[in-house]
């Protein structure tokens, strides 16, 4: 079950266009707390919320897939506000070097779960 905490996040998360560290400090989450949303977006109660308000995930694949193959309207924005709500869509971060060059990096993280 929700938090009140993560009711009221995941209400000004929607309206700020997805930003969910402001919306986790806004809602009163600390502001260490807030610097990984993914303790919000990723946490049973919060996706539980998600799933009550009728952002699951079959809605978001089927509106993905009728947006795909009709293309009546750009729904795009919304979608991916939707998919950023429920945390499967991260921002694309481009990290650079003191002399402005792209700086590569491996993610040595492996799926058995030893990094």
């Amino acid at each position: 079950m929700a938090t009140i905490k993560q009711r009221k996040a995941a209400e000004l998360l929607v309206e700020n266009g997805g930003n969910a560290s402001k919306a986790m400090r806004d809602a009163g989450y600390s502001p260490a707390t807030a610097k990984t949303p993914q303790k919000l977006t990723e946490s049973t109660g919060f996706q539980e919320l998600c799933d009550e308000l009728g952002l699951t995930d079959e809605f978001l694949l089927s509106a993905l897939v009728e947006d795909i193959k009709g293309k009546p309207g750009d729904r795009k924005p919304e979608l991916e506000l939707g998919f950023k709500v429920k945390g499967r869509m991260t921002e694309k971060k481009e990290i650079t070097g003191k002399d402005g060059g792209a700086i590569s990096f491996v993610d040595m993280a492996s799926d058995d779960g030893e990094g």
